[in-house]
């Protein structure tokens, strides 16, 4: 009677073993599908990187602060941000430096900025963000 059971239980077992593989192949595939675009503030990251070209500074000053709360999770984010902290206004630079602050791994080029801005920014609040901000990243003279 225990090989008939023992006999019945492997061939189940070679039943299902089909259906499990399945399963855990389409369960490993689960986490490597393809996500859709960053989203910020109800938008896709490139709708804000396009209203950095607004000529209205609330509208770039709106733009910067959605691509600071994208942050690191695009990587149109940095140039952008790189962008705008050479803006003409004076409050969307420094909200500009402000979005750079959060993010994790501010590229070469972020960081000279700020090297350049701490220094002489014609906007004294600008000035001390940047050197604050460089102090934040560990570049700060």
């Amino acid at each position: 009677m225990t090989m008939l059971r023992a006999g019945t239980r492997l061939r189940c077992a070679i039943a299902i073993a089909p259906v499990l593989l399945a399963a855990l192949v389409a369960l490993a595939g689960c986490g490597g599908e393809e996500r859709g675009p960053v989203l910020s503030g109800g938008k896709e990251v490139k709708s804000w990187v396009a209203e950095l070209h607004n000529p209205k500074a609330q509208v770039r000053r709106q733009a910067v602060l959605k691509l600071g709360n994208a942050g690191d999770s695009d990587p149109a984010v940095l140039p952008a941000l790189a962008e705008a902290l050479l803006d003409l206004d004076a409050v969307v630079r420094r909200d500009a430096i402000r979005a750079v602050a959060k993010l994790t791994l501010p590229s070469a080029l972020i960081k000279e900025r700020l090297q350049i801005m701490s220094r002489s920014d014609r906007d004294t609040v600008a000035r001390d963000l940047a050197a604050k901000a460089l102090a934040h990243f560990g570049g700060g003279e």
